[in-house]
């Protein structure tokens, strides 16, 4: 997705996703949103063009850490490094410039600097409380009343939320980036204190508090997704956002246009874009590049491109085995064994079902060849049967024989006892069936409509044995459907 992140927020798939968790934040809902890491590390963060989006389309919120140009970014603390050694000045007194032949038995060196400590991390309750106290900024929040109190600044910036202290309960949602935080767990646990503070002060859900929390799974601890109370918290996993649509989309808009007004060009660009979102599934970037790059669309030359844009492209550290490609998803969130992986943008569901990143597809030219022929199938095969039923009319023209005999020769078997029909069983004739009445001499063809059949029939009987038509197959089936 990382090359196409401005185009991706268009598309129908990733319109409903956040659709949804609109929805549960209108509700008065909490929301986790979790993302891959990959798609928060990238230079480019096309996590931020998602994020943008939803954010443009809520009335109003509460944005951590705040885009404030005036206030200093929050970047993550690192382990002091050792002090650099003095270039020029020691520490000693300064030295006349003549020398008197003793400074060599009173010369002193500097003692080595001393090695700083590192600082200890922030304790979760310090993290949530320096989260809190810049949520109490945002929100104005003038004399909270820790004075008072003395030391439950946490609760008692909850309770200000919630409107107990005579002031209304904030509904507007609080969105907290986590992958930005200098504490990322310490989102999940204001998450879970907001809840459970607006469940205890007895508010209806659309007067409560709500949160979005925007995060990866490496910046929450372990399994909270799967321990959250579901409906207090509705937690959304990126995964299956994208479908065969939006890759078409994506395929769709990549390509240079058919510059002509020929029906078999229309029609043979029809399959290559098929063949290209089949391959490269919900990859998006990589269906963008092979668009641009497989200009022929043959199939002899689209393992050479595949290997060519993914050259190209940065490949996921993380390639799972593929043991379970293809196999039916949840369509809720990724398994546990592939939570690396999908943390690496290396997998994700697609139409319902498990896909691996298209580089895993360079070794296995069977893979490649079985999604072909699956792209072939879904164009032509609906085409091929058009083509059966309008042929139907010349077996009819052409028969040597009566139109009974012949329906019952070569038609689909009847169930003992049916009444015969001629008419409908000759137009159920299957392809193989007409050219084997021809073979017998029951049906007497022109060369041309001789030709015709014998391409259709051809092609037909690939397909149905899981082959793709190469490059000259697709160009005389086509030529033969378009005529």
């Amino acid at each position: 997705m990382t090359r196409t992140a401005g185009e991706v927020t268009a598309l129908p798939g990733v319109r409903i996703w956040l659709g949804r968790v609109l929805a549960d934040l209108n509700r008065g809902r909490s929301c986790l949103w979790l993302l891959p890491r990959k798609l928060l590390e990238d230079p480019d963060c096309p996590a931020d063009r998602l994020f943008d989006e939803l954010l443009h389309e809520l009335a109003d919120f509460v944005l951590l850490p705040s885009d404030d140009p005036a206030v200093p970014p929050i970047v993550r603390p690192r382990m002091p490094t050792l002090a650099p050694a003095p270039a020029r000045w020691s520490g000693l007194a300064p030295v006349l410039d003549y020398d008197d032949g003793l400074s060599d038995l009173f010369s002193v060196t500097a003692p080595p600097p001393a090695e700083a400590e590192p600082s200890a991390p922030p304790t979760p309750a310090e993290a949530l409380a320096s989260l809190l106290e810049r949520l109490a900024k945002e929100l104005d929040f003038t004399g909270t009343g820790t004075e008072a109190t003395g030391h439950d600044t946490a609760g008692d910036v909850l309770a200000r939320l919630t409107g107990g202290r005579t002031g209304p309960a904030e509904t507007r949602p609080v969105i907290v980036r986590a992958w930005r935080e200098p504490v990322p767990s310490a989102a999940a646990h204001l998450l879970r204190r907001l809840v459970a503070t607006g469940k205890e002060a007895g508010l209806p859900p659309a007067r409560r508090p709500r949160a979005l929390v925007v995060a990866s799974t490496d910046d929450l601890p372990t399994g909270l997704p799967g321990q959250l109370a579901r409906e207090d918290i509705a937690v959304h996993w990126w995964w299956g956002a994208t479908g065969r649509l939006d890759t078409a989309t994506v395929v769709a808009l990549a390509r240079p246009p058919v510059n002509s007004a020929v029906d078999r060009h229309h029609l043979h660009e029809a399959v290559t874009q098929a063949t290209i979102a089949e391959v490269c599934g919900p990859f998006l970037d990589v269906a963008a590049a092979l668009a641009a790059r497989w200009k022929d669309g043959r199939l002899e030359t689209l393992s050479a491109s595949l290997h060519d844009v993914i050259a190209a492209l940065p490949v996921p550290e993380a390639i799972p085995p593929r043991g379970a490609e293809g196999t039916r998803t949840s369509g809720q969130r990724p398994n546990e064994s592939l939570l690396f992986a999908w943390n690496a943008a290396a997998v994700d569901s697609w139409d319902g079902r498990l896909r691996h990143h298209p580089c895993q597809d360079l070794d296995h030219q069977h893979v490649v060849t079985a999604r072909v022929w699956l792209a072939q199938n879904q164009v032509l095969l609906p085409l091929l049967d058009d083509a059966r039923e309008h042929f139907a009319a010349t077996v009819r023209l052409r028969a040597r024989v009566p139109l009974p005999r012949l329906a019952e020769e070569y038609g689909p078997r009847r169930d003992p006892g049916a009444a015969p029909e001629p008419g409908d069983l000759v137009d159920t004739l299957e392809l193989g069936a007409m050219w084997g009445a021809h073979r017998d001499g029951a049906i007497a063809l022109t060369p041309r409509e001789r030709h015709r059949l014998r391409t259709l029939r051809d092609a037909r009987n690939l397909l149905a044995h899981r082959s793709p038509l190469d490059g000259n197959q697709l160009h005389h089936l086509i030529k033969e459907l378009c005529r």
